[in-house]
């Protein structure tokens, strides 16, 4: 299964834990990259000396490439890059921001840097600002996603950059693997499948809830966090789609958020200020998916907690290791090659193709 992403991350299978924060934890990263496929720590919003300790717990758990993935745009996203690269994370991941700096810095050391893009747009700018590969979020994805189907923004994008790209949205198989490399891309990025395993923090409430739902049972909305995001489909979701946010309720939230990210109020207080109305609004509302994010990893309570999930949910039928799922992924993927190569073998020919080949 060698590809453009084996040969330039050094990994045996072209497969990567999506870099969730809070979920994609060191056992979770440790276990992926040791079964041949890529972790990558979600540092999210962590405190940056949290970063610097997951990264080092990383490192006694596995030798294998790893990735660290950092979204600048939240708050100690730009601390977690500046981290990774102090340090010299083999790969690091990011998203949501201007990452030429991250690209600079992590080449010098002999790193490798990988951009999440959800448009042409965002993966030209990638490019050139010298990432390594992209990760490209069709609208199926858990999360921050685009408007454009995994089916179409990746042949679109292999046409138009010289680097490799990652399809993220809608893989949770073997055969979704071979779909993926078949559409041009180098390789899968999974969330929602690696967040249905034994190794994953989320609460066993929540996993039960999710085998249960359908390729239909998310939904995508930007009233969330400010930007259009794509959860599963559970009691507070809904609610949060219909209602307004409530700044008072925020306000208070915000104190205990603060003490999460181990960050002074009056500084955080300071950051969305001058971020400006927008981005202190999305800020707002994403404090309030924080909240309800945190019960998805506590206390389980499926009426009041909320999380990423794709449209691939509904392809997951079980909780196993993530070494089993990596076996079963390649088994599956070996199978669904071989069934393509018999039925090409055994199709009559297309008249349009044997005319050309004529």
């Amino acid at each position: 299964m060698k590809t453009a992403i084996t040969e330039l991350f050094g990994v045996k299978y072209p497969i990567l834990l999506a870099g969730m924060g809070r979920v994609a934890l060191p056992n979770m990263v440790a276990a992926v990259s040791n079964a041949g496929g890529l972790g990558v720590l979600g540092a999210g919003s962590s405190p940056p000396d949290l970063t610097r300790e997951m990264i080092r717990e990383i490192r006694t758990l596995t030798d294998k490439p790893f990735g660290v993935n950092a979204p600048l745009m939240i708050p100690n996203g730009k601390e977690n890059a500046e981290v990774a690269l102090q340090e010299k994370a083999p790969i690091i991941n990011y998203s949501m921001g201007r990452g030429d700096w991250i690209a600079k810095a992590a080449h010098a050391y002999g790193g490798k840097v990988m951009a999440s893009v959800t448009n042409v747009r965002f993966a030209e700018r990638a490019q050139a600002h010298g990432a390594d590969a992209v990760i490209a979020a069709g609208m199926e994805a858990a999360g921050h996603a685009g408007d454009v189907t995994t089916f179409v923004l990746i042949p679109r994008l292999v046409e138009t950059l010289r680097i490799p790209v990652i399809a993220a949205g809608g893989v949770a198989n073997g055969a979704g693997l071979v779909g993926a490399l078949a559409l041009g891309a180098a390789g899968v990025s999974m969330g929602t499948r690696f967040l249905l395993t034994q190794e994953s923090p989320l609460h066993p409430n929540f996993k039960q809830a999710a085998l249960g739902l359908d390729v239909s049972d998310t939904i995508f909305s930007d009233r969330f966090d400010g930007v259009f995001n794509r959860v599963m489909k559970t009691p507070a979701a809904v609610r949060a789609e219909k209602t307004w946010m409530n700044p008072f309720q925020v306000f208070l939230d915000s104190f205990g958020i603060a003490r999460e990210l181990r960050t002074p109020y009056l500084k955080l207080f300071a950051q969305v200020i001058t971020a400006g109305p927008k981005q202190t609004l999305e800020l707002m509302r994403m404090s309030q998916m924080l909240k309800m994010h945190t019960i998805t990893l506590t206390t389980g309570d499926i009426d009041a907690g909320m999380t990423a999930s794709g449209m691939s949910v509904g392809l997951v039928h079980d909780v196993p290791t993530i070494a089993e799922l990596m076996e079963r992924m390649v088994a599956e993927a070996k199978s669904a090659h071989a069934r393509l190569n018999a039925s090409m073998e055994d199709a009559p020919p297309v008249p349009a193709l044997a005319e050309n080949a004529a």
